[in-house]
């Protein structure tokens, strides 16, 4: 499990920032902290969020959308986690968001991956999630990240028969439209 240092554990709050200051501690996420050292790989994000949270939203939410974008390395870091709550599972079975947007959604069975102890949505849930769900630079920029992340497995026509196959969606004609603008703005080089 990668070194991640919340307020309390053994630091305060205000010593954990001047560790920042000097240099010795780099932030990830909130009040999450690592070694200035350390890579900030995807697992090292996931441990870093799952250290905010408490134990019955990580065990009863998948990290989604935006959130599950940064966890890859593709978005910035969140200033508000945005938590999926796989149906028929109900909101109010979470307790409180603490901080985190929650969505009740229904999740594949190929949709999430386990990253230590924290549940995150797939690479191209995730793809699909920021086309539908994101909108404006951000969220072609993401896109663009996510697509060209070696390892991901992503291609353009691959998140586009998956937005494709989803049925009714309110906001699948923008996620056409973020894709065709994407592949545009690719093919001309900028």
């Amino acid at each position: 499990m990668p070194e991640v240092l919340v307020p309390g554990r053994p630091f305060t709050s205000s010593e954990l920032q001047a560790m920042v200051n000097d240099g010795m501690l780099q932030r990830l996420v909130d009040d999450a902290y690592a070694p200035a050292t350390s890579t900030p790989t995807p697992e090292l994000r996931a441990a870093s969020l799952a250290a905010i949270l408490n134990a019955r939203l990580r065990r009863r939410t998948v990290v989604g959308r935006m959130s599950a974008a940064w966890i890859y390395g593709c978005a910035p870091a969140p200033p508000a986690p945005v938590l999926l709550v796989p149906a028929p599972r109900r909101l109010s079975s979470t307790g409180r968001g603490h901080g985190a947007l929650l969505h009740e959604v229904v999740l594949g069975d190929y949709d999430v991956l386990e990253f230590g102890a924290l549940l995150v949505t797939s690479p191209l849930r995730t793809a699909v999630d920021v086309a539908v769900h994101s909108e404006g630079a951000l969220a072609m920029q993401t896109l663009r990240r996510l697509l060209g992340r070696p390892g991901l497995g992503l291609t353009a026509p691959l998140v586009g028969r998956a937005i494709e196959t989803l049925p009714r969606q309110p906001h699948k004609r923008r996620a056409r439209d973020l894709l065709a603008r994407l592949a545009t703005t690719d093919s001309t080089g900028r």
